[in-house]
């Protein structure tokens, strides 16, 4: 298992800044993931990780060794990246085998490997066919024994699950889980997906722009949100944003969220002279059932109505704002409806820089 400590890394293609002074520790047996959007900067990243491309400054560490100059063959890493290009030549077996050669293992090795890795993977009936024979769910599996199938010491994923369909990315997300947590090694895992990153992972390194945002435990950072960026990224659908204004009524202070609900904001602290906030609430703690004392009621327009399975995406319109919530079973729904609120799961943000200033609580 290998430490890795990135230091100040920065990297520009065609003079655009894919990278910005990045730096984070990702400890010796960790499962890291590292979220962001497409172009955030996590394939550059991986790459630099492994060796395959060097920064324009900064500083990479292995087990406190700089191997920043290292080339990737001799840093031991696995990498999957979001094609998984199999060699087109070679069976299944030996594009498995492939990596086993080159270290120069012996035959009867390499097929002990080889099998106990398809076993692992379901795939021992497919090890004689060649790519071509393959689904994308098949190839995708083959890529993985490929590249697991080495004991290395850091495993780097990009992206694996992207290119598969819905049902097929649900069922090798469980499975991709229990293959990894068995290598007991240094992961990460680039992925755009907060779904992925909650299931899959214990911590989290979100990217943006080519910077880090926020690093910390998954759901801490789910929990607490920087700021609004992240709060949109740690969720799909993203939280729901609303403006509010603070006004002073009484000598109390009054949160008001989008013209229409009034929080008491008396206890809370605000700062000083900022009047305009951004109010966030997940669309996972917007119910159809009032489920306990001190519910805010929001009255509601049905705007749209998707099932996906068993669960169901649900927009709707309050005054001039738009909201998304999630429910987790399906049902017919009126026009008008009303649905119901929290209001300590509300977040309360800076408008002018966006960032998380606090969750919402009642006055005691």
């Amino acid at each position: 298992m290998t430490k890795i400590e990135l230091e100040g890394v920065e990297k520009s293609f065609l003079g655009r800044k894919v990278l910005d002074d990045v730096s984070f520790t990702v400890e010796s047996g960790a499962f890291v993931s590292i979220l962001g959007a497409a172009n955030a900067g996590k394939t550059t990243l991986l790459r630099i990780i492994a060796g395959t491309l060097k920064p324009d400054k900064g500083r990479v560490f292995f087990d406190g060794k700089d191997v920043t100059n290292i080339p990737p063959q001799k840093r031991n890493v696995g990498v999957i990246f979001q094609s998984f290009a199999l060699y087109p030549n070679m069976s299944v077996y030996d594009n498995i085998a492939s990596p086993l050669r080159v270290g120069g293992l012996p035959r009867s090795e390499v097929d002990k490997k080889v099998m106990e890795m398809a076993s692992l993977l379901r795939i021992k009936e497919l090890l004689e066919k060649s790519p071509y024979e393959l689904s994308g769910g098949e190839a995708q599996r083959v890529a993985l024994g490929r590249a697991l199938v080495k004991d290395a010491a850091v495993y780097l994923l990009d992206e694996p699950l992207t290119n598969l369909d819905y049902k097929l990315r649900e069922s090798m997300k469980v499975e991709l889980k229990k293959i990894l947590s068995l290598k007991k090694t240094t992961i990460i895992y680039a992925t755009p997906s907060p779904e992925e990153a909650l299931v899959l992972t214990d911590k989290l390194i979100f990217l943006e722009n080519g910077r880090v945002i926020q690093t910390g435990r998954v759901k801490e950072c789910y929990e607490n949100p920087v700021n609004v960026t992240a709060a949109r990224r740690y969720s799909t659908p993203p939280m729901n944003l609303l403006d509010a204004i603070l006004m002073r009524r009484n000598g109390r202070a009054i949160l008001s969220v989008s013209g229409k609900l009034e929080l008491d904001a008396t206890h809370l602290n605000l700062p000083e002279g900022e009047t305009e906030y951004i109010v966030g609430v997940y669309p996972y703690n917007i119910y159809l059932t009032r489920e306990g004392e001190g519910m805010v009621e929001i009255p509601s327009d049905l705007e749209l109505q998707e099932l996906a399975g068993s669960e169901m995406t649900i927009r709707i319109k309050w005054n001039d704002s738009t909201l998304t919530m999630y429910v987790p079973y399906e049902k017919i729904l009126e026009k008008k409806i009303m649905v119901y609120v929290n209001p300590s799961d509300f977040y309360i943000f800076s408008k002018s820089t966006g960032a998380l200033i606090t969750k919402y609580r009642r006055r005691e």
